[in-house]
């Protein structure tokens, strides 16, 4: 029995979605609306002890972070396969998912969060932020909450991740110029993973991201964006406020 708590399908949620879909796998949807802080409530806190979705329960035991999830659920049903066969081309999967790991989801995010995710913080009424806060478990995230809340990033922080998302984008083009999808010729766990960081960006970052920039990446994520899967993750439940919906 799969069960996958989760948010809207954006940012890490989504990638796990559309493993999932992609796969043809049941599993039971537990939703977590984040735009009430239930990732940081003690029933969720007992699930996951980071307080962040997805984190997915297979048989009692609990899995975290969305590129292992990706990862386990591969070990566990290969059946529709999202690792090349080809040694190379699952290599080039592999350091794929460092860069997004890496690189490219903490340059989005650091944008999303403070364009859009400001706006929740900001409208909360200081006493009650502050309680909201204290219930936060990761250090990194209250302190990520506290300076959203306050004067947000820096903007050299802030360029620093344009900059970075620049340079994502166009690893992409260069991946993409003799080949249709990132780890090579086959579809796999590379271009899944990428995929919500990718759809928020004509809308986040639309001067890095357009027909004159990025061609193959606005060519790669149409040919994504008509997927059965990916529209099957897309229809999951999506509470968040229609502006905040870019957000990956």
């Amino acid at each position: 029995m799969l069960t996958l708590y989760h948010a809207e399908p954006v940012a890490n949620s989504m990638k796990v979605l559309l493993c999932l879909k992609e796969k043809g796998l049941e599993f039971e949807s537990r939703y977590v609306d984040l735009f009430k802080f239930e990732q940081h409530s003690s029933r969720f806190i007992a699930i996951n002890p980071n307080g962040q979705v997805p984190a997915l329960v297979h048989d009692g035991r609990v899995v975290t972070e969305s590129t292992v999830i990706n990862e386990y659920l591969e070990d566990l049903f290969p059946e529709v396969p999202l690792r090349p066969a080809d040694p190379w081309e699952r290599a080039q999967m592999r350091i794929w998912g460092k860069h997004i790991d890496e690189y490219y989801n903490p340059a989005v995010s650091m944008l999303g969060w403070h364009t859009m995710v400001r706006k929740i913080a900001q409208s909360i009424e200081k006493d009650e932020f502050e309680k909201l806060l204290a219930r936060i478990p990761l250090k990194e995230q209250r302190d990520k909450w506290a300076t959203i809340a306050g004067d947000s990033f820096t903007p050299e922080q802030l360029a620093e991740s344009e900059r970075k998302i620049s340079v994502s984008l166009q690893k992409m083009e260069t991946a993409l110029q003799n080949q249709p999808w990132l780890a090579g010729h086959t579809y796999s766990l590379a271009d899944v993973n990428i995929y919500s960081l990718v759809s928020s960006g004509p809308r986040l970052t639309p001067q890095l991201q357009n027909d004159g920039e990025t061609p193959r990446v606005l060519d790669w994520l149409a040919r994504m964006n008509a997927r059965p899967a990916v529209q099957a993750a897309l229809a999951m439940p999506n509470k968040a406020p229609e502006k905040l919906r870019a957000f990956g």
